[in-house]
């Protein structure tokens, strides 16, 4: 049974969020908590698939939340959703125990492929907080050879999905760019991610900085 957490002292958003979700149908139950002493209480007593927390909370701040339960047994991936996004707050999230980051202005078809990557065991960072949070060595990338071979073993197709992704672009845009079917688009993004030996969007940017691409925003 998926069971989503959505923590949040907006009700209006959170609501929103929620209202969407179950009409994506992604998620058997979808549970609300409006501070982070309701947030814990449901973590105490349930277990879910993923929990969605806002870092402001009028008690507790979603961090603290994520740092109590993160890596105990049944705790969930947890995905912070924030308007207050920049790299400091994404760093100090993965550090203490944070499997996704995003600010709340991403699109609802990324922002719904990034929780299934989170559930599924993966690292999610909103692309412009990622370029906002690699290092200069990383920038300064010498370019391999095996990266470039990679990149260059794309089709003309999957060059172009990668490029959309590399700009940060979900499979809901991706779709409407290249023309096709969402399902194609994500059929497509799973190719680039599988030929690039990539698993996260981390990984993803590494094998184009160590192929000599440009990043957009770079």
């Amino acid at each position: 049974m998926k069971r989503l957490l959505i923590v949040d002292d907006h009700p209006v958003f959170r609501k929103g969020l929620r209202q969407a979700f179950d009409e994506l149908h992604e998620y058997d139950e979808i549970i609300e908590a409006g501070s982070g002493a309701e947030a814990l209480a449901q973590l105490a007593k349930s277990i879910f698939t993923l929990a969605v927390v806002d870092i402001n909370l009028p008690d507790l701040s979603g961090l603290d939340i994520v740092e109590s339960r993160a890596g105990l047994p049944g705790a969930p991936p947890f995905f912070i959703l924030t308007m207050s996004a920049n790299a400091s707050l994404a760093r100090k999230a993965f550090r203490i125990g944070a499997s996704g980051f995003a600010s709340k202005n991403i699109g609802l078809g990324t922002l719904s492929l990034a929780l299934r990557l989170v559930a599924a065991g993966e690292i999610y960072v909103e692309a412009e907080i990622l370029r906002d949070i690699l290092t200069v060595d990383v920038l300064k990338m010498s370019v391999r050879q095996d990266f470039v071979q990679q990149v260059e073993a794309l089709t003309g197709r999957e060059r172009a999905v990668l490029d959309a992704l590399l700009e940060g672009l979900g499979a809901k845009e991706v779709a409407a760019r290249l023309g096709v079917s969402l399902r194609t688009a994500e059929n497509y993004q799973s190719t680039v991610y599988t030929k690039l030996g990539a698993r996260t969007s981390v990984d993803l940017v590494r094998v184009a900085l160590g192929a000599g691409l440009s990043l957009p925003g770079l």
